[in-house]
């Protein structure tokens, strides 16, 4: 989102003056005058020297004399004036001729005023207030006449409201997609997105930094997503805040079927390492079964039994988690054991990983509660795990773990998604071949894949960044090449209804090698 803020630049800088003259002491005279009035003054002794220090420092004004060697003050003002970046600079000329040839003469090259000598300095200081804040006002009114084509230009809708969410300022964009565009802005948005709105704004009052994007709905376009980030800016005097605003309905709609298509090659994965699995168990039932039909002993058809139920079982779980990573569409985020998760992502990861690959699995006692959807989560592990595979063609490790961790308001401005608070970090770390940094610029990019045609869809990591955002965290990224690569998913933690230390209770730790 563009800060505009350009035009309340110009009142913060000291006014520059130029003062042009080839005598010595008429220039220390100038500057003796002039140093206690709060301006930054320049001084050239020469024609040439003026032209290159207009240029470099654009003064807001030119004390110039008329009658110097080489270039006199007419010349030099006539090149001013000949610079369309110069053209507008205020010129005064300090002179000795008082005639009406040569005030004429003065007009005619550009100047807009004239202090003969010996100087009034009181004159001097007057005319000099008076010319500079006319420039200055003549320098805002250009700058607010470009920040409002600015504005206007935007495909974004954007609109400036003061601390009461009174529109001061909108463009056609903002226009067309708010239904009531003069209305109060906070009052167009959604109950549940107007109560967010003061923390927002307050963290603006602190930090004075733009908003990360957030996905916002309006009370009379409830159907409609739309991206908002905010930035506080001066306005009039004080400060007012600045909102843009992007359609982002259709975005959406496309994200959840890149997640779906994703979903369903993740799942294709996964399926075939269940089958596997359930063909063992139906198996040894089918074994178990016949051996009773052979046995007489009571006591064994009951130990039979018994492992046709326990395999039965097994087997249920199995096609359980299946069908749990097959549910597709988002559903409301729940309080989450991140232990109890892992667990669910052991009985997974060990039919689907393949052979060669040791997972170990470690969970932090210290870790809290997360609200998540447990269905895409467990989408998240398993992607990251199948990449962390697939870097490793002749085998190695992948650990997965968990920690807690606490960002304050320095730490977080590292991360673009990143808010102050406390988090729980899901890990997925392994040995492989790592991933050059020319890369992993593209990573999150939906279709980048490094993976042969055919072989991967380019959508796996998108997802993975599209669901942590939907839970409110970030991800952060370490990778060395021939050592390995992590990836850490920050989710914020909930403590509404969890307490610390509760995934320590599900007692998931220690290690797996699938097979």
């Amino acid at each position: 989102m563009p800060i505009l803020k350009n035009q309340f630049c110009i009142m913060a800088t000291p006014t520059t003056l130029l003062i042009v003259d080839d005598d010595e002491r008429c220039r220390s005279l100038l500057v003796n005058a002039l140093s206690s009035e709060g301006y930054r003054l320049i001084t050239a002794d020469n024609g040439q020297e003026a032209l290159l220090f207009a240029a470099s420092h654009r003064p807001d004004a030119v004390l110039l004399d008329v009658m110097m060697p080489d270039m006199d003050g007419f010349e030099v003002c006539r090149l001013l004036r000949s610079d369309r970046t110069l053209t507008h600079l205020p010129v005064i000329f300090t002179t000795a001729l008082d005639d009406r040839a040569s005030r004429l003469k003065g007009i005619e090259a550009g100047a807009d005023d004239f202090v003969t000598k010996p100087i009034d300095i009181l004159e001097l200081r007057t005319r000099l207030r008076a010319i500079t804040r006319l420039n200055r006002f003549r320098l805002l009114s250009e700058e607010r006449a470009r920040f409002e084509q600015v504005v206007a230009a935007s495909p974004d809708g954007l609109v400036i409201a003061d601390v009461h969410g009174k529109v001061l300022l909108s463009n056609d964009a903002y226009r067309q997609l708010v239904p009531r565009p003069d209305d109060n802005f906070f009052e167009q948005l959604s109950p549940i997105h107007r109560a967010n709105l003061p923390p927002l704004l307050a963290n603006l009052n602190k930090t004075c930094t733009a908003t990360p994007p957030l996905e916002i709905t309006l009370t009379d376009r409830p159907r409609s997503v739309l991206e908002l980030t905010a930035a506080r800016l001066p306005w009039e005097g004080g400060y007012a805040f600045q909102f843009s605003i992007r359609d982002i309905t259709e975005k959406k709609a496309i994200e959840a079927q890149l997640f779906r298509t994703q979903r369903i090659d993740l799942l294709g994965q996964l399926a075939g390492g269940i089958i596997h699995d359930v063909n063992n168990v139906l198996a040894t039932i089918a074994a178990h079964a016949a051996l009773i039909n052979l046995g007489t002993d009571p006591e064994d058809t009951k130990q039979r039994l018994s492992g046709i139920e326990s395999q039965a079982y097994h087997g249920g779980n199995l096609l359980r988690q299946l069908l749990l990573f097959a549910r597709g569409r988002d559903s409301e985020l729940k309080p989450v054991d991140p232990a109890c998760l892992l667990c669910d992502f052991n009985t997974m990861a060990q039919s689907s990983l393949g052979k060669g690959i040791e997972v170990s699995i470690e969970v932090d006692p210290q870790c809290e509660e997360i609200l998540g959807d447990t269905h895409q989560l467990l989408q998240v592990l398993m992607n990251l795990c199948i990449n962390a595979r697939d870097a490793m063609p002749k085998g190695g490790k992948i650990r997965l773990h968990t920690s807690h961790l606490e960002l304050g308001e320095d730490e977080a401005r590292r991360f673009p998604d990143a808010t102050p608070g406390l988090y729980t970090v899901f890990s997925v770390s392994d040995n492989g071949s790592g991933i050059p940094p020319e890369i992993r610029r593209h990573l999150f990019e939906p279709f980048f894949t490094t993976k042969p045609e055919g072989k991967g869809t380019g959508l796996g990591l998108a997802t993975v960044q599209r669901v942590i955002r939907r839970h409110g965290g970030f991800i952060t990224l370490e990778s060395t090449v021939g050592e390995g690569t992590s990836f850490h998913c920050h989710i914020p933690v909930h403590r509404a209804t969890s307490t610390p230390g509760s995934a320590a209770t599900a007692g998931t730790s220690g290690s797996v090698s699938p097979s």
